[in-house]
C-alpha cells in the first residue's frame, strides 16, 4: 500500500509523538531560508520513512493573500504572499523530503486563496484571470515541477481562467494544463472527495467518475465504504469511465512505488530527534518579527519579586486543518519557569470572543503585575480581545505590555496603538514558545 500523511509542519502535523513539532510554514516563509528548508524537509524524511510513510501532503505551495476585513486569515500553513518566497521554500524542502525516499506531494493546486469560503463547507470560486494565475498561484507549482516535483493535490476551487464550470480536482481541463502546458508528469491525487464543497454539489459517487475521468490517479475519500471499488468496477464496464483510465493510473501508481521502495522501511533511526528540534528552535528564533519595540525593552529584565501577567489567547483548534493535539499543553508561563528565567508569573487564557465579565477578569491579572504579555489569536477578526487590551489599557497607563500575534500577523496592525512592543510568530508551537 501507499501510505500516505499530512506532516506539514506547525499546525497540520499528524504525528506527534516522538517526532519534532516544527514551527510552521508561515514562521519558515518569515525565516527566509532555504537551508532551514532543505533540512527541515531531509528530517521529516528521515522520520517518515522509519514511520513506513510513502508519501507526505507537503509542501503547501499556496500564496497567501486575498485578506479583507472581516475574512479569517487563520493558515499559518501558506508560506508567505510572495510567490517567490513561497517557490524557493517549498522547492527545497521537496528536495530534502524525496532525498530520504518519501514522495513530496504539493497542494493545493493550482492555488488555495484565503477566503471566507473554507472548501471544507463550501465552494469558492476564483476570479483571476490567466495572467494572474501565472503570475502569482501557478508560479511557486510551476518552479517546483521543473526542479522535480513528482506528486500534486488538486484544490476543490474553481478557477474561471481554467474551467468555469468544474472545481479543479474534478476538472479535466485543468489537468490538462498541469499536464500540457506545465510539464507535470507525476502523480495527481484529490483532495479529501467528501468535503461538502464537492459533496454538497456533486454527491459521492458523481464526484468519483468525475475525478477519474479528469485525470486523477489517486482518489482521498475519508469515508469510503466497502462499495467503493465494486461501483468503479461497474462504472468502467458500463463505460462510464475509460478502462484505459484506470490502466493509465495504475501504471503511473506502480512506477513510483518502484522508484521510492514502497514497503521498505529502515530498522534503525537514521536521524536524531534532539538535532530536529534544535533546527526548529533555530528556524522560530529567525522567524520572529519585531514589529514595534518602543521602550528598547528586550531581553525583559525582572527583579525576582516582580510578577509577570501573562493573558494568553486560547492556543486551541481553531480550523479543519488544525491537528486536534497540537495545542495541548502549550503555556508561556511553564516554557518560563521551566528555562529558568523567572518563576513570579500569573498565566490566564483569554477566550478568541471575551463577554465583558471575562475581560474584567483577564484584566484581573494585568492589574496585579508589574509587566504584561498579552498573546492574541486573530484579534483583528475577533475583536473583544483588544477591548479587553483597551479595557486593561484604562488601568495600566505607564505598564509596559507586550502584544504577540501568534495566528494571524494582521493582529499587529491592531496591537501597536496599546502596546509597547509587539512581536508577530507566524504560527504557535513549542518550539516558538
Amino acid at each position: 500500500f501507499l501510505l500516505t500523511i499530512d506532516q506539514e509542519g506547525g499546525q497540520l502535523t499528524a504525528i506527534h509523538k516522538g517526532t519534532t513539532m516544527f514551527p510552521g510554514n508561515m514562521a519558515l516563509g518569515f525565516a527566509n531560508d532555504e537551508n532551514m528548508a532543505y533540512e527541515q524537509g531531509e528530517h521529516v524524511g528521515k522520520e517518515l520513512k522509519y514511520a513506513g510513510i510513502d508519501i507526505c501532503y507537503a509542501p503547501v505551495l499556496d500564496v497567501s493573500y486575498d485578506r479583507v476585513n472581516h475574512v479569517p486569515v487563520v493558515d499559518n500553513r501558506m508560506y508567505s504572499s510572495n510567490p517567490e518566497i513561497v517557490a524557493s521554500m517549498g522547492v527545497r524542502y521537496i528536495e530534502g523530503l524525496q532525498k530520504e525516499g518519501v514522495l513530496a506531494c504539493a497542494k493545493h493546486f493550482p492555488g488555495m486563496r484565503i477566503t471566507q469560503e473554507d472548501t471544507h463547507f463550501e465552494m469558492d470560486i476564483h476570479p483571476g484571470d490567466m495572467k494572474r494565475l501565472k503570475n502569482v498561484e501557478l508560479l511557486p507549482f510551476q518552479k517546483a515541477i521543473d526542479q522535480g516535483l513528482r506528486c500534486i493535490m488538486m484544490h476543490h476551487g474553481i478557477f474561471k481562467a481554467l474551467d468555469p464550470e468544474y472545481p479543479a480536482s474534478l476538472s479535466k481541463k485543468a489537468i490538462d494544463y498541469l499536464r500540457k502546458d506545465m510539464g507535470f508528469e507525476g502523480l495527481v491525487i484529490t483532495d479529501d472527495l467528501v468535503m461538502k464543497a464537492i459533496m454538497d454539489q456533486y454527491g459521492e459517487k458523481e464526484a468519483l467518475i468525475l475525478a477519474l475521468n479528469a485525470g486523477c490517479d489517486l482518489l482521498i475519500s475519508t469515508c469510503a465504504g466497502p462499495w467503493y471499488v465494486d461501483f468503479i468496477e461497474e462504472c468502467v464496464k458500463n463505460g462510464q469511465i475509460p478502462e484505459e483510465r484506470i490502466n493509465k493510473a495504475c501504471m503511473r501508481i506502480l512506477q513510483y512505488k518502484e522508484k521510492y521502495k514502497v514497503g521498505f522501511i529502515p530498522v534503525e533511526k537514521t536521524w536524531d530527534k534532539e538535532k530536529g528540534d534544535q533546527l526548529a528552535y533555530r528556524i522560530a528564533k529567525k522567524s520572529l518579527i519585531y514589529h514595534k519595540n518602543d521602550k528598547e525593552i528586550f531581553p525583559i529584565q525582572l527583579e525576582p519579586k516582580q510578577k509577570l501577567g501573562i493573558i494568553m489567547g486560547n492556543p486551541a483548534r481553531l480550523v479543519m486543518s488544525d491537528a486536534i493535539n497540537l495545542y495541548d499543553n502549550l503555556s508561556i508561563e511553564a516554557t518560563i519557569k521551566k528555562y529558568k528565567y523567572h518563576q513570579n508569573i500569573k498565566e490566564t487564557i483569554m477566550p478568541w470572543n471575551p463577554t465583558y465579565m471575562e475581560m474584567v477578569s483577564v484584566g484581573d491579572i494585568a492589574i496585579i503585575s508589574d509587566i504584561v504579555i498579552f498573546t492574541t489569536v486573530n484579534a483583528y477578526h475577533f475583536t473583544n480581545q483588544i477591548e479587553t487590551l483597551k479595557y486593561i489599557r484604562q488601568f495600566c497607563k505607564d505598564k509596559t505590555i507586550i502584544g504577540v500575534a501568534t495566528r494571524s500577523p494582521e493582529d499587529a496592525k491592531v496591537l501597536e496603538e496599546y502596546c509597547d512592543a509587539v512581536i508577530v510568530t507566524g504560527g504557535l508551537s513549542q518550539a516558538t514558545l
